[in-house]
């Protein structure tokens, strides 16, 4: 019996650890390369002194963020919109980004950190079409995932951009970078993967 009381409670704690990781706040990390050691990245802010640390997974991946155009979107391309809401209702594009092939990551829409009202929709392109923005030409997408869809105006002025394969070798001091971090209850941030702007790049996200 008290072999059993134990396992349950080791099987129990096991289950709240899993799921306290789970609930763990994610942030995101934006500036320059201050410095990479093993496996700790530096990041400095973009303006100011203050600098973050973050421990990179072993097996950490890195990928190149690089400019792109609506003429790589079609229907059926997987993309993610940040946006903000217009005094219409509608949501006005702060940048686009297209994602690889067979890469549909976190599809749906949640709150984002650009802007107090900024969103983030992560879809597939349904629709593609046009409106006019202030009397200029602007694109609409309309994205769809599981439970919604989401219309998204794009002007001729919002960033595009999407991904290449890169190695750490592309995380030098000075390189734009964003990191998408967990956050423990220490404050302690660790991360999987470094997005770092190619040729100077500042990421729009």
């Amino acid at each position: 019996m008290k072999r059993l009381l134990t396992a349950g409670l080791l099987v129990l704690g096991l289950t709240a650890g899993a799921f306290a990781q789970a609930l763990a706040p994610t942030v995101n990390v934006r500036g320059v390369v201050a410095s990479l050691d093993g496996n700790v990245l530096t990041v400095a802010a973009p303006i100011g002194t203050a600098t973050t640390k973050i421990t990179l997974a072993p097996n950490f991946t890195v990928q190149y963020i690089v400019k792109s155009s609506l003429a790589k979107v079609a229907p059926g391309s997987f993309v993610g919109a940040a946006a903000v809401p217009q005094t219409d209702g509608s949501l006005r594009a702060l940048e686009i980004h297209i994602f690889p092939p067979g890469v549909t990551p976190a599809a749906g829409s949640r709150p984002y950190d650009l802007t107090p009202t900024s969103t983030m929709t992560n879809g597939s392109v349904d629709t593609i079409g046009t409106t006019k923005v202030d009397t200029v030409t602007a694109k609409t997408l309309t994205l769809k995932y599981d439970g919604g869809e989401k219309t998204i105006t794009v002007t001729p002025d919002t960033p595009i951009v999407t991904y290449e394969p890169a190695t750490a070798a592309a995380i030098v001091k000075g390189a734009h970078v964003n990191v998408r971090a967990t956050k423990a209850a220490d404050g302690t941030l660790t991360a999987a993967g470094v997005n770092v702007g190619k040729d100077g790049l500042v990421p729009p996200m």
